[in-house]
């Protein structure tokens, strides 16, 4: 990157981060970085318990994540401070707020390891035709899932092979999800009555409120939106001028997860088990058996595998960051300089690796043995905890572009979109409380 590309003062990405966060972005490659287990099971539960009825939950949770994201957008290009960080700028605001933040999405990305690695393992059982001892074959194919994905970490192309297997994953969902609607086509009057915000009594394996609290905070107020702070780093778009590319490219992702998730939703709805409790992947598999026969589930299979192997290497990498960012940026010493700090290149430190491998790859596959909750039960309940974080850090972004002391003055929020914010930090509360309430 040349100087006049620059804000006055940013440091260059490190070149060694480049292309360690390419399945991020951008556009269809994006959103299936972002799209994980919790969206695909969200869907597919809600269909198959309720039907259309919740489905107003899945759009608010995305409209919610466009405008969360682009705040967080507008602060790494537009900031004051010649920095690319957003933990930075939780920085400015409190000084051990990076950390705080930092802790938790480490302790969230914990969380999300349990059942993205499960569901790789229980789809890759699935698979190869789930030989041997059933009871174990799913924490055998999860542990040689792990072993392949830490060998890949440390090898030169290792986020390149990433790349394309979401590519992969993208045609694969898009392809066999949007096929089997148009073979079994849906009902236009109850998917319209779907987005009039109705909360049914709770009639399936979960709490109606339970799984509104999942899909917003799964898809819409986790700490996995903060993710997108390096997705532009590796993009090279730190600046004002990348503002408007940014906006684009996020729309393109959001509507990318939207189609996918509609698709999963209708296949889920139309199917004749509706209405009936789901709570175990064999009977979310059986929704597109039931509507096209072996296939169908073949084609189920495929698509969790392609979501969550593509998932947990991004999400074990993003967290870890996260992490580390906010421990340097709360325990920096007070004379070094935002762009110092930014400068850092967190992956080549041993510690990283010690913490990606070991607590967000090795670890969660304890959760893989037999005597542990379902995938469907873990992703559920994790999701729906992914809830609590978002009001701390959406009140964090509105305080940091609202004000001229924290980015520049032509870039400061207009009332409209603070009041966006506002709206969207009230979601999280509301989605927070019902975590709380449905799951203690």
């Amino acid at each position: 990157m040349t100087a006049p590309e620059t804000r006055a003062g940013v440091a260059p990405v490190p070149q060694g981060a480049r292309g360690h966060l390419r399945a991020l972005g951008p556009g269809i490659v994006m959103a299936l970085a972002w799209m994980s287990a919790g969206d695909l099971i969200a869907s597919s539960v809600s269909g198959a318990d309720y039907g259309y009825a919740l489905m107003w939950a899945l759009v608010l949770s995305l409209l919610a994540r466009y405008v969360f994201v682009a705040a967080i957008a507008k602060y790494v290009l537009c900031n004051n401070n010649s920095s690319n960080s957003i933990m930075e700028g939780f920085a400015r605001i409190w000084r051990p707020l990076p950390f705080i933040i930092g802790l938790c999405a480490f302790a969230l990305g914990f969380g999300y390891a349990t059942y993205i690695i499960k569901g790789a393992g229980t789809a890759f059982y699935n698979l190869i035709g789930r030989p041997g001892d059933s009871e174990w074959g799913v924490f055998y194919s999860a542990a040689a899932l792990v072993a392949v994905t830490l060998l890949l970490l440390f090898t030169r192309r290792q986020y390149a092979t990433f790349e394309f297997v979401a590519r992969a994953a993208a045609v694969i969902l898009l392809g066999s999800f949007g096929a089997v609607v148009l073979i079994q086509g849906f009902d236009p009057a109850e998917f319209v009555q779907g987005l009039t915000f109705q909360v049914p009594e709770s009639t399936g394996g979960f709490e109606s409120l339970v799984i509104v609290a999942a899909l917003i905070g799964g898809v819409g107020g986790s700490t996995t939106n903060l993710m997108y702070n390096y997705f532009l780093q590796d993009k090279g778009w730190l600046t004002p001028k990348h503002r408007k590319i940014q906006l684009i490219d996020l729309a393109v992702g959001m509507l990318v997860i939207l189609v996918i998730n509609l698709a999963i939703w209708v296949t889920a709805a139309e199917t004749s088990v509706a209405g009936s409790a789901i709570d175990d992947a064999n009977a979310l598999a059986g929704l597109l058996g039931s509507t096209i026969g072996l296939a169908g589930e073949i084609l189920f299979w495929l698509g969790l595998f392609f979501i969550t192997f593509t998932t947990f290497p991004a999400y074990s990498y993003g967290q870890t960051k996260l992490l580390m960012d906010g421990v340097v940026n709360t325990f920096r010493p007070a004379g070094d300089a935002a762009s110092q700090v930014a400068g850092e290149d967190f992956e080549k430190k041993a510690s990283f690796r010690w913490l990606q491998g070991g607590f967000l790859l090795v670890l969660p596959l304890i959760f893989s043995l037999p005597v542990m909750p379902s995938f469907v039960e873990l992703t559920i309940l994790v999701n729906a905890l992914a809830a609590i974080a978002g009001p701390i850090i959406i009140i964090a972004i509105i305080v940091l572009t609202t004000s001229s002391k924290f980015v520049l003055r032509q870039h400061v929020n207009r009332w409209w979109m603070t009041a966006a914010l506002i709206v969207v930090g009230g979601i999280g509360v509301w989605a927070s409380y019902q975590a709380i309430v449905g799951i203690f």
